[in-house]
């Protein structure tokens, strides 16, 4: 059965911007992976919000069937927080944000304040939000403590490419700069005009291409600087046009300038360098990350004297030219695909990677095999300690996802329990209270809970200093040294014994029908690939990865707990069904993240997955893949 999906956006949704260019690719990218996918486009005005817009907002939403996956781009919903947080509870809502509303150029103080507080209220309502860039991620990160408010996980999707050709270089006089812009006062066509003007002197030409439609006064006064500078003919206002007149214009171009105030990633960058074209841009937001030192020249955003000195330098040095288009080839070779972005963003909605933490199937798909794995003589040691406890205990699940480490956890332990689960995932919390509701102890007694979403990364200011045990189960290999610091501190200082599960060391191997490894140099390449991809930062720094669990044992001996190891490993067997719906989600996972180490080796990583996935089929491989528990208690006096 194909997922479904509802993407909804601001007016038309063929309209050729950026943004609403990201949204289709992507669109079309879960469409060629299977995906139902609708996108619905709303009237009335954004982002300022009108009546209309605001009931065309609520009554799409409302046309969603309960637990739906709706994803709403940023310029829709940034000034409509009410409304998204009607629907926030009985809906899966992830907001695609391209950059902040209120960091739009032109804005009074007063409405860029209302701006970024609308638009943070409205994010901190959603389960998730994706970004285009690290930049934008950053900048909300800031708007959220500035404001003082809590904001969901952020996960970052940068945009595809299209494949196209290489451009060639042009033999004529005349350099010909291309500008592909949207005319607003952002995209700064009123200071390329004015960066150009002293250098009429010298053979150019400049093509902008980009609707003049969405601010006409802008796009005016553009026309009006052309005409006092007298640089009618040489500096042309195109308009919009279709993909045809666009691609031939990119390749008659010996440069692309975007003199943006500000960009969130910018995706016009990256089509220039899918075809060689150097740049020439600003450091204004995420342009600064977006173009590569070697293949273009960056200014700062504003500063017209700085953008016509680069101009000229282009203009009067051939062997510059030569030096940033060989810089955009090579960039060229390393841009990522609009197939892979759709991966990306689908692994983040919590579908589609299936080695992730956070996915209800995956976790459905491992628990049977957790509960083998587990060491049953840790369980027993817990157990023993808390029943010398005051009653009732009091226990935390930290990342406690649909509810499978307290399912098994509670039935060994004594009682009365109660339970606190901890997950940044309403929909896998809700998951969590239904299969927890008719828990019981070890001795009969009904399980008690409550369920509270929220980002790990806010557990030092929220300690639950009452508990008795903190508990999680295959987390640790996403947290970082400092948050490990931090878990520690806090649980000497309350006296709180730690239960940590399954936290993987990064050992694994496949193996053959008979259970031995299957030593491969490939399988080791991934290996240290999909290591080096679990060390990236998961949202608490830069992740531990399989290095936690030995890193975690080592501060609890040093803060003098008594510390109890066990090995709880995975040995998957090869032609059994019911691990054979584990291997193809887990080679999946190992794949997606070394595609995303090394997109460079894109075809041979597809390559080794598909091999290992069809000796999956045939029954020829398993795999064994290393895991640890851990059980911790204060020491005495």
């Amino acid at each position: 059965m194909s997922e479904r999906l509802c993407v909804i956006v601001a007016g038309d949704p063929n309209q050729r911007t950026g943004g609403y260019l990201y949204d289709a690719h992507i669109a079309q990218a879960l469409r060629e992976a299977g995906w139902q996918v609708d996108v619905v486009g709303l009237e009335g005005r954004f982002p300022d919000a009108d009546t209309t817009a605001r009931q065309a907002l609520n009554a799409a939403l409302a046309a969603q069937p309960d637990d739906s996956r709706v994803v709403i781009d940023g310029l829709a919903m940034g000034a409509l927080p009410e409304v998204v947080a009607q629907h926030h509870q009985r809906l899966d809502i992830t907001a695609l944000v391209h950059h902040p509303l209120g960091d739009e150029q032109g804005l009074s103080p007063a409405r860029q304040r209302q701006f970024h507080y609308s638009e943070v209220a409205a994010l901190a309502t959603v389960a998730r939000i994706i970004v285009t860039s690290p930049f934008t991620k950053r900048r909300l990160a800031t708007l959220a403590v500035d404001r003082a408010v809590t904001l969901p996980e952020i996960g970052v999707v940068e945009p595809g490419v299209a494949p196209a050709p290489l451009s060639e270089p042009n033999d004529g006089a005349t350099v010909r700069f291309l500008c592909v812009a949207t005319l607003v006062p952002r995209k700064g066509q009123d200071l390329l005009a004015q960066a150009l003007a002293p250098l009429s002197h010298l053979e150019w030409r400049c093509d902008c291409y980009g609707s003049t439609e969405r601010d006409p006064a802008f796009a005016q006064r553009v026309t009006m600087l052309i005409g006092e500078q007298g640089l009618e003919g040489r500096l042309n206002l195109h308009g919009e046009c279709d993909d045809a007149a666009l691609e031939a214009a990119y390749q008659r171009a010996d440069a692309l300038v975007l003199p943006a105030w500000y960009e969130g990633y910018g995706m016009v960058i990256t089509e220039a360098l899918a075809r060689g074209l150097p740049v020439i841009t600003t450091t204004g937001g995420a342009l600064n990350d977006t173009l590569p030192d070697a293949a273009g020249m960056k200014v700062p955003p504003g500063d017209v004297n700085a953008l016509s000195a680069a101009l000229e330098r282009f203009l009067t040095d051939p062997a510059l030219r030569g030096k940033l288009r060989q810089g955009a080839s090579t960039a060229r070779e390393h841009l990522n695909d609009w197939q892979s972005a759709g991966e990306q963003f689908a692994r983040l909605l919590g579908v589609a990677a299936p080695g992730s933490h956070f996915t209800a199937d995956w976790l459905t798909l491992r628990e049977p095999v957790d509960a083998e794995a587990r060491s049953q003589h840790l369980v027993e040691a817990a157990a023993a300690w808390l029943s010398t406890k005051q009653t009732p205990l009091e226990l935390v699940d930290l990342g406690c996802g649909r509810g499978s480490n307290v399912c098994f956890l509670a039935p060994h332990f004594p009682g009365p329990q109660h339970w606190q689960l901890l997950d940044h995932d309403p929909m896998l919390l809700r998951q969590a209270r239904q299969r927890s509701q008719r828990l019981c102890d070890r001795d009969g007694q009904s399980v008690t809970l409550e369920t509270s979403a929220r980002s790990l990364t806010e557990l030092p200011l929220n300690w639950p200093a009452q508990a008795d045990v903190i508990s999680a189960s295959a987390l640790l290999d996403l947290v970082s040294a400092e948050w490990l610091d931090v878990l520690v501190e806090h649980c000497a200082t309350h006296r709180q014994a730690l239960f940590f599960t399954l936290s993987v060391t990064g050992d694994w191997h496949l193996t053959d029908a008979r259970g031995t490894p299957h030593n491969d140099a490939e399988d080791a390449t991934i290996q240290a690939l999909f290591n080096a991809h679990q060390q990236r930062d998961k949202g608490f720094g830069a992740a531990l990865g399989g290095r936690a669990h030995a890193a975690l044992v080592k501060r609890l001996d040093a803060a003098g707990f008594y510390v109890e190891e066990a090995a709880s490993p995975w040995r998957l067997k090869a032609g059994q069904d019911e691990h054979i719906t584990l291997l193809y989600p887990l080679i999946n996972g190992w794949a997606e993240a070394a595609l995303e180490q090394a997109p460079q080796q894109h075809e041979w990583i597809k390559a080794w997955r598909a091999a290992r996935l069809a000796q999956v089929d045939a029954g020829e491989i398993g795999a064994f893949v290393d895991h640890r528990d851990l059980w911790a208690r204060p020491a005495h006096g």
